[in-house]
């Protein structure tokens, strides 16, 4: 699949679209169901621990929830989150990703691995929090040395 670069809100108020926010050799978008939720700020803290080690593969890290502007500010606020959160409140990313879940109606907590083409060439759904964010940078890693 191949994302669209379009234009979408960030948490700063800014508007970006994809390939802009993008690192050498890709994105990593991950979504959450909430801004502020007890998994969500631990998936946002893990990738903020890990973002050295996504740079120097250049990949540039992307949060993504269908929370407004100010709620993703405040996230990245309280945090001292230095990657961009997009304020999908629309949801057109994560319906075209289909990331609604049918039982809860909430968001899938699930990650893709986007390459500078903007085709997505992995992805990981429903995923743990905290443990899938090394799964990531070990498959982005595996990827880099060949």
């Amino acid at each position: 699949m191949v994302l669209k670069d379009e234009i979408y809100q960030l948490d700063t108020g800014e508007q970006s679209n994809l390939s802009r926010l993008m690192g050498s050799r890709g994105l990593i978008l991950f979504f959450y169901p909430k801004a502020g939720t007890k998994g969500c700020t631990n998936e946002l803290l893990e990738f903020s621990k890990r973002k050295k080690d996504f740079d120097y593969l250049h990949y540039n890290i992307v949060g993504v929830s269908a929370d407004n502007v100010e709620e993703q500010n405040q996230f990245a606020c309280n945090y001292n989150v230095e990657f961009p959160l997009i304020a999908d409140t629309n949801k057109d990313l994560i319906n075209k990703l289909d990331l609604i879940s049918p039982d809860s109606n909430s968001i899938r907590r699930c990650t893709f691995v986007v390459n500078s083409h903007l085709e997505v060439v992995n992805s990981y759904m429903d995923v743990d929090p905290k443990k899938h964010v090394k799964e990531v940078l070990k498959y982005l890693q595996k990827k880099v040395e060949k």
